[in-house]
């Protein structure tokens, strides 16, 4: 139904629980955790992902503002709303670049998530080679945070910065990642 009225294909929402992954000794549960994303990670309900899902088929981002229309009401998200009801940091107002980042560097972040650092290719960026916490870092970003319908496997550049963050924990806006992906 979706596909057919919005023309257009639609990210099923996924959820996690990171109070499990910490029972099983993965380590990257805390790092999210400083980011304040637990609540938006672990978010569920009866009509959670119908709601989701409505939602996101008609979503718009107009200035910062997540913007749907839900059976002819138009709702408006802006960043405050959005950080309330979802528990992300930020307010939307702020974007994360890399040149706010005095030590990002690309390449070597992502040699530091990789089991052997001596890989010779880097022309596509893969996460097969990732170790486990960094790849699992790696889906949540590219399947929950930041989705997109096309090749989870090879990282962007945006991924990467993500992966920085949370790993050198460097709090910045969740409220303005989400939204841009709307």
């Amino acid at each position: 139904y979706f596909e057919w009225y919005a023309g257009r294909r639609i990210i099923p929402p996924k959820t996690l629980k990171l109070e499990w992954f910490k029972s099983e000794g993965f380590s990257f549960p805390p790092l999210l955790e400083h980011q304040e994303l637990g609540k938006f990670l672990e978010l569920e309900g009866p009509y959670y992902l119908e709601l989701i899902k409505l939602f996101l088929c008609f979503a718009s981002s107009n200035e910062g503002i997540m913007q749907s229309v839900v059976k002819g009401k138009l709702i408006n998200l802006d960043g405050l709303t959005l950080k309330e009801v979802t528990g992300l940091s930020g307010t939307g107002s702020v974007k994360p670049q890399p040149f706010n980042f005095g030590d990002f560097e690309e390449l070597t972040t992502f040699q530091d998530c990789q089991r052997n650092p001596e890989t010779k290719n880097y022309n596509k960026l893969l996460a097969r080679g990732m170790k486990k916490n960094s790849r699992l870092i790696s889906f949540i970003i590219v399947c929950m945070l930041k989705p997109r319908l096309h090749n989870h496997a090879q990282m962007s550049r945006d991924d990467i910065l993500l992966m920085h963050v949370v790993k050198k924990m460097v709090k910045i806006d969740w409220v303005s990642i989400v939204n841009d992906c709307i």
